[in-house]
């Protein structure tokens, strides 16, 4: 008869990237069930947002995420200008895409790198972030800032982009491009990288929309949605979801 073992993993850990407890039930090495605490990173925002103004919660908001923090500033102002009934214009939704896609790209690069790194590929994980570097680089040219952009606002963006920032962005792209189909052949013909992520922790697709999984997660598990082309906002509904990141300069 096998006996189970309680194990606590957090909520400060080495391996952890968040402030989140787990509580493993161990039978041997196989995990058997978990426990999962997600209020230590509870930081009272909803109710900081209601002491202020449209404009200071957007600036608050924006810091939910160093990683994704246009993400959530494209949701609040969206919501506010649905509530305020204010017209954007074009070229501003256009501007969201621009920012919100380099966002993403720099958001999976920073989690592949990390992804390298946990598994002990800490080659993959100094390769990748050399690159993410790029990305940062261009968010900076086009907003002023490497992290938290500050390029929304109430009706529109804060800045625009011109003829020269757009050359330098699509050149950012191209080795982009390049790099990312270099990491993808990589990730999949590597054995030290096969070896440790084979077979690990699968989601299966039912369980994937069961548990709400969204994103790169749910796609991985086969769930064929994306929110850019299934319930577009900003300019996704005029760009075609899997080239938009090449792609937008169409517009200008």
């Amino acid at each position: 008869m096998s006996e189970h073992i309680t194990l606590p993993i957090g909520p400060q850990h080495p391996l952890l990237k968040e402030p989140v407890h787990f509580r493993f039930t161990l039978d041997g090495e196989r995990i058997v069930d978990v426990d999962i605490r997600l209020g230590y990173n509870h930081r009272g925002i909803e109710k900081a947002a209601e002491e202020r103004t449209y404009i200071q919660d957007l600036y608050m908001i924006e810091r939910i995420c160093g990683i994704c923090s246009h993400v959530h500033a494209t949701n609040f102002v969206q919501a506010t200008e649905g509530v305020l009934k204010t017209d954007v214009p074009p070229r501003a939704l256009y501007l969201r895409v621009v920012v919100g896609e380099l966002e993403r790209i720099h958001s999976h690069l920073l989690w592949l790198g990390v992804a390298g790194h946990e598994i002990g590929f800490d080659t993959l994980f100094q390769v990748v972030w050399r690159d993410r570097e790029i990305v940062q680089d261009l968010l900076e040219l086009i907003t002023g800032n490497r992290v938290n952009y500050g390029m929304n606002t109430i009706g529109g963006v804060r800045k625009d982009l011109n003829p020269a920032a757009i050359e330098e962005t699509l050149k950012g792209l191209k080795v982009l491009e390049e790099r990312t189909n270099y990491y993808a052949q990589v990730v999949q013909a590597d054995s030290t990288f096969i070896a440790r992520v084979s077979g690990v922790g699968p989601l299966p697709k039912e369980l994937a929309i069961s548990s709400c999984a969204c994103g790169p997660t749910a796609r991985g598990s086969g769930v064929d949605y994306d929110v850019r082309r299934d319930l577009p906002y900003a300019a996704y509904n005029e760009i075609s979801p899997p080239t938009v990141a090449m792609c937008w300069a169409a517009h200008w």
